[in-house]
C-alpha cells in the first residue's frame, strides 16, 4: 500500500538521515525500502544490547573455515549454508574440474566469484571466470566447472524462480550498467579426445541421477534465443550515489527472484554534506533476512575480512554500533570513500543456517549488529 499521508510527532530531524545529532535513528519499514515506513529517533543505540535468548539471532560467520567436499573430491558437491523455501546460498571451494557435467532442474544459479580463476564450459560455449564475476545459470544447462587452480571460492545463490534484471525504469538502458558488458558465450563442439563415456549428473528436488553418453554432451555447434548463460563483472556495476543523501540498500539491485534480491555494494564517495547520515541508519528491516558475503575492501577503515558472511535476521535491529558511528563523525572528511565490495542476498522468508555454518561463527564481536 502507498500512502503520502505523513505523521511528524516529537524531536525528529526536517530531512530524515538528516541532521539526527545524537539522536540515533531506526528505520522500521514494509517491503524492505520500498513500502510504508516510520522514522523513529531514540535516545540509546537500538543494537545495544547485552544478550540475547532464543533462536533469533544475528550471525557472523567465517566461510573461510567451511569445508565442503568439492575441496578435496572432484566429486563433491557446494556446501549449502543458508536456505529458505525460495533459496539457498552455498559455498563452492572445487579445487580440481567436475569429473562429470551436471544440470539443475531444481532452479536457476548464480555463481558469485570471490577467489579463482578458470571456465564453465556450458552446452552454450565457455564463460572464463575470474574473482568478481557473475556467472548466471537458467535452470536446465549443462555445464562443468574447470578451475585453472586448487584455490577457488564460489557463493552459488540457488533459485526455485526464475533469475531476472530489476527494472530500472527512469534510470535508462545504461545505469547502473550497460547491457554490453554482458558477456555470452560463443558455441564450441568439444572433442571425444578418446574418452568413451561421459556422464551427466541432473539434479532434481536435491538428489543426483547420473545419466551417461557415449558422446560428448558439449556437442552444441550453435543457438540463438533470449534464455542462455552469461557472466557480468562487479567493476562494470557503476553504483547509484547521491552526494546530498545516503540511500537505501535496495538502490544497488542487480538480480531478484521471487522471494529475493541481490545486492551488490560498491566502491563509491562518501556523501560529502556534513550532517548526511554516510552508513546505514539503524533499521531492523521486517520483511526481509539479509545475508552478506564480504567480497573486500574496508568500510571507512575498518577491517572487515574477506569471506564473513553476515546474517541479519527479521525483527532484531542491525547497522553500525554507536562507537564506530561516533568515530567516524570526529573524523569527518568532505572527501572520504567507501571502497568497500559487498554482496548482498535480501530473503522474504525467513532464512535457516545450517549446522555446518553454526560451527564456523566467528568468535569476534559482530562486525555489523
Amino acid at each position: 500500500m502507498k500512502s503520502w499521508i505523513h505523521f511528524s510527532k516529537g524531536q525528529v530531524p526536517h530531512q530524515a538521515h538528516v541532521g539526527v545529532g545524537e539522536l540515533k535513528e531506526d528505520e522500521l519499514g514494509r517491503q524492505g525500502f520500498s513500502g510504508r515506513v516510520a522514522e523513529l529517533y531514540h535516545v540509546n543505540e537500538p543494537t545495544g544490547w547485552t544478550r540475547i535468548e532464543g533462536p533469533l539471532r544475528p550471525w557472523d560467520v567465517d566461510s573461510n573455515k567451511l569445508t565442503p567436499s568439492d575441496q578435496d573430491d572432484p566429486r563433491g558437491v557446494p556446501l549449502k549454508a543458508f536456505y529458505n523455501a525460495d533459496v539457498s546460498i552455498a559455498i563452492s571451494r572445487r579445487s580440481a574440474p567436475m569429473p562429470y557435467y551436471v544440470r539443475n532442474a531444481d532452479g536457476d544459479e548464480i555463481y558469485f566469484i570471490h577467489r579463482g580463476t578458470g571456465t564453465f564450459e556450458t552446452e552454450f560455449g565457455p564463460l572464463a571466470y575470474e574473482p568478481g564475476d557473475y556467472i548466471a545459470l537458467p535452470k536446465g544447462v549443462t555445464y562443468r566447472v574447470v578451475p585453472d587452480g586448487a584455490d577457488n571460492f564460489f557463493m552459488l545463490i540457488e533459485s526455485v524462480a526464475e533469475v531476472e534484471f530489476p527494472d530500472y525504469g527512469g534510470l535508462g538502458r545504461h545505469a547502473p550498467f550497460d547491457p554490453a558488458v554482458i558477456q555470452v558465450p560463443e558455441p564450441q563442439v568439444l572433442e571425444a579426445n578418446g574418452q568413451q563415456e561421459w556422464e551427466l549428473r541432473i539434479k532434481r528436488e536435491s538428489e543426483y541421477t547420473s545419466v551417461y553418453y557415449p558422446f560428448h554432451p558439449l556437442d552444441v555447434a550453435g543457438w540463438k534465443g533470449d534464455l542462455f548463460p552469461f557472466k557480468m563483472n562487479i567493476r562494470d556495476y557503476r553504483p547509484i550515489m547521491s552526494d546530498r543523501l545516503h540511500l537505501p540498500p535496495s538502490v544497488h539491485c542487480i538480480f531478484q527472484a521471487k522471494g529475493f534480491v541481490v545486492c551488490n555494494f560498491m566502491p563509491r564517495p562518501a556523501e560529502s554534506e556534513r550532517d548526511v547520515e554516510r552508513v546505514p541508519w539503524y533499521h531492523r528491516n521486517i520483511d526481509y533476512d539479509e545475508v552478506v558475503l564480504v567480497h573486500a575492501g574496508t568500510l571507512l577503515g575498518l577491517e572487515v575480512p574477506p569471506g564473513m558472511m553476515l546474517v541479519n535476521p527479521q525483527g532484531i535491529h542491525h547497522g553500525l554500533g554507536e562507537e564506530f558511528r561516533q568515530w567516524e563523525k570526529a573524523n569527518w572528511r568532505k572527501d572520504e570513500y567507501f571502497d568497500w565490495q559487498l554482496i548482498n542476498v535480501d530473503c522474504e522468508r525467513p532464512i535457516k543456517v545450517t549446522p555446518e555454518v553454526q560451527a564456523a561463527v566467528s568468535e569476534k564481536p559482530p562486525v555489523l549488529k
